[in-house]
């Protein structure tokens, strides 16, 4: 599936917060997006199942709906940061890419994590490759 910027963005916005987001804290959580545009991109992924509904509440006299991602868009953005490694895969090491991502992480319990469960699959593909 392919997605515009303001779509990816809203979907960032999504899954960077705790909670389900009415529009207009998306709009007011983005950079430079509109109401019209807010609503216009959360009816083509309400349709796509990208978001859903996932409760109403009161903003101010009016009640809204809020939004929030599915595991479905995961899998989209997922399949969209691959699909442009690809791109570059005979460009870019491997090894520079993971060594770039875990240079995102600060260091602590979760970078630990995440570093037992590269090991974790790194060993189960060696042994899978022998």
């Amino acid at each position: 599936m392919k997605l515009n910027p303001r779509e990816l963005e809203v979907l960032k916005i999504l899954h960077e917060n705790d909670r389900a987001l009415t529009s207009t804290e998306i709009v007011n959580a983005g950079n430079e997006l509109t109401q019209s545009t807010v609503q216009a991109v959360l009816r083509k992924m309400l349709a796509a199942e990208l978001v859903e509904v996932q409760g109403v509440t009161h903003s101010g006299n009016v009640l809204s709906r809020t939004f929030g991602a599915t595991p479905k868009s995961r899998e989209v953005l997922t399949e969209k940061f691959l699909s442009e490694i690809r791109s570059f895969h005979s460009i870019i090491d491997k090894m520079d890419i993971l060594a770039g991502l875990m240079e995102l992480e600060e260091d602590g319990p979760e970078k630990e994590a995440e570093l037992d469960k590269m090991i974790k699959y790194l060993t189960g593909l060696k042994k899978k490759g022998k």
